[in-house]
C-alpha cells in the first residue's frame, strides 16, 4: 500500500495556478503526518506549489493538507483523483473547521490532531472499512511523538533551511480571530524536554541544518518548560527562531537566557495599537502602554525581532494605517508582517461577522490575509484596502529604513535584504509573503 501526501497551492488573482521552482520556508505539517504512517506503508510527499500534479502519480490513497485560503485548489486536486477511484483523506485546520463543506470533496476526513486518528484510518483502509469522520478521543499528551520525515522532502529546493519542530502545542489565550484554540483544545501542552532534544539532534543529522524554527503558537507560555528547553539547547549550538508574546520584554532573565540558548530571532503577536481593536479580538494579555518598553528589551540584547499586525479590527478607524506605522518605526521594529483581518471558518469573529451580515465575499480563494471579504466597523472597504498598501509602503520606504538605523550586525544585514525584498513588492501591489510562505 502506498499513500500520496499532498499540500496543495492556491489560484493567483489572475486565475493561475501558484506555481514555483523553490520556497522560502518549510513546512512541518506533511513531513510530520508522513512520520505517523506505520512503518508498512510506504509515503511519499507532494508540494503542489513546486510539484506537478499529474492524478497518474501511483498511490492508493491520497492526504490533502491546505489552509483556508487553498481550499479550492485542494478540491479540484481531491476531484481529480477521486475520478481515478483513488480515495482521498482531507486534514488539517480548514477541513476541522469545515467539515461539512469538506466531507463533499473526501471519502474520508481527519478532524483535530492527527496522533491517534490517522494511523487508525490507515488500519481501517487497509481493512476495507473506511468511515468517512476520524477524531481522537483525546488530546495528544505530546510523548514520543515521532521526528517529522524531511527525508522525503528536496531540501535544495528551499531557500532557508529552517527546519521546524515543535516544543509545546496550543494556546492558553482565547483571541477571537484565531484557530488555535478550536483545533487544539484550550488546553495548553508541552513535550518531554529531552524528546524535544533528540528530535533538534535527529534533525540536524537528516538535514544537516544548524536553524530551527519552533512552530509553537507561543514559545514562553509556559515559562518553566521554555527555560528548560532553553538550557538544554546552550551545548548544542544552535540558532533557533520562535513566536512569542509582546510581554516576554517583561522578563529579563528569560531573554538573556533565549539569547545564550541560540534565539535570534521571536516573532511578536502585536496585531494593532488600538485598545480598542484589541478589545475586540480579545486579546487581553497584549498592554499598548508596554509596548515601547517590551520591544526596547528586545533591541538592547541584539535579539532579532518581527512584529505581526492586522489591519480592518472593529476598532480601527481610517487613522489607524499612519499612526500604526509612525509607532513601528519609533521602536526601530526591524521587520513587519501586515494583514487585513481573514475571518475564516469557525472563528468567533466570522461568527460576529456572518450575524452581523458584514461578510461579501464567500470565496476562500479571497481569504489570504491581504484582501477585505467584510465590511469594517468604521471606514469603507476601499479605505481598508487603501491603507492597508499604503502603510506597507511608509513602512518599508528608504526614510523608515534609515530612521530604523540597520547596523552592518549580521542579522540587521539579513534583515534590511528582507526589507529591500518587500519594498519592491509592495510598490508593485504584490503580496511579499506570497513568496516568503
Amino acid at each position: 500500500m502506498k499513500v500520496l501526501l499532498i499540500q496543495s497551492s492556491r489560484y493567483l488573482a489572475n486565475g493561475r495556478l501558484d506555481r514555483r521552482k523553490s520556497r522560502w520556508v518549510l513546512g512541518m505539517t506533511l513531513p510530520y503526518v508522513a512520520a505517523l504512517v506505520p512503518k508498512d506503508i510506504q509515503v511519499e510527499v507532494k508540494d503542489d506549489m513546486l510539484d506537478e500534479i499529474t492524478f497518474r502519480e501511483d498511490c492508493d490513497l491520497v492526504g490533502l493538507c491546505f489552509m483556508s485560503h487553498q481550499a479550492p485548489r485542494a478540491y479540484e486536486i481531491a476531484a481529480g483523483f477521486r475520478r481515478r477511484g483513488v480515495p482521498v483523506v482531507m486534514g488539517g485546520f480548514h477541513a476541522t473547521l469545515a467539515p461539512e463543506e469538506c466531507q463533499q470533496h473526501a471519502d474520508a476526513l481527519v478532524l483535530g490532531e492527527a496522533e491517534e486518528a490517522w494511523p487508525r484510518l490507515l488500519r481501517d483502509f487497509q481493512a476495507g472499512r473506511l468511515q468517512p469522520r476520524y477524531q481522537a478521543e483525546k488530546l495528544s499528551d505530546l510523548k514520543n511523538l515521532p521526528v517529522p520525515r524531511y527525508d522525503l522532502l528536496d531540501l535544495k529546493r528551499y531557500e532557508v533551511w529552517n527546519i521546524p519542530s515543535q516544543t509545546t502545542r496550543g494556546c492558553p489565550h482565547g483571541c477571537n480571530f484565531c484557530e488555535v484554540t478550536q483545533v487544539y483544545g484550550g488546553k495548553f501542552r508541552h513535550r518531554p524536554v529531552a524528546e524535544v532534544v533528540h528530535e533538534i539532534q535527529e534533525i540536524r543529522r537528516l538535514t544537516g541544518s544548524g536553524y530551527v524554527y519552533f512552530v509553537d503558537d507561543n514559545f514562553v507560555a509556559n515559562r518553566r518548560h521554555a527555560v528548560e528547553v532553553a538550557e538544554k539547547l546552550i551545548p548544542l549550538k544552535l540558532e533557533y527562531g520562535c513566536m512569542a508574546t509582546a510581554n516576554v520584554g517583561d522578563d529579563p532573565e528569560l531573554l538573556d537566557l533565549l539569547v545564550r540558548s541560540g534565539c535570534i530571532h521571536l516573532n511578536i503577536g502585536m496585531e494593532t495599537i488600538s485598545p480598542a481593536s484589541l478589545e475586540a479580538i480579545n486579546k487581553k494579555q497584549n498592554q499598548i502602554k508596554d509596548y515601547e518598553r517590551q520591544f526596547k528589551a528586545l533591541r538592547d540584547r541584539g535579539l532579532g525581532f518581527s512584529v505581526n499586525v492586522i489591519f480592518g479590527l472593529d476598532g480601527d478607524n481610517p487613522g489607524i494605517f499612519d499612526a500604526t506605522v509612525d509607532f513601528l518605526i519609533r521602536i526601530k521594529a526591524p521587520l513587519v508582517f501586515m494583514f487585513i483581518l481573514a475571518p475564516r471558518p469557525s472563528t468567533k469573529v466570522r461568527e460576529q461577522l456572518l450575524q452581523e451580515g458584514r461578510i461579501f465575499n464567500y470565496d476562500w480563494a479571497n481569504y489570504t490575509g491581504y484582501k477585505v471579504v467584510y465590511h469594517p466597523k468604521h471606514m469603507s472597504v476601499r479605505q481598508l484596502e487603501e491603507g492597508y498598501w499604503r502603510a506597507n509602503r511608509r513602512f518599508y520606504s528608504l526614510s523608515s529604513m534609515l530612521r530604523r538605523r540597520f547596523t552592518l550586525a549580521p542579522q540587521s544585514r539579513i534583515m534590511l535584504v528582507f526589507n529591500l525584498y518587500f519594498a519592491w513588492a509592495v510598490r508593485r501591489r504584490f503580496q511579499p509573503q506570497d513568496y516568503y510562505f
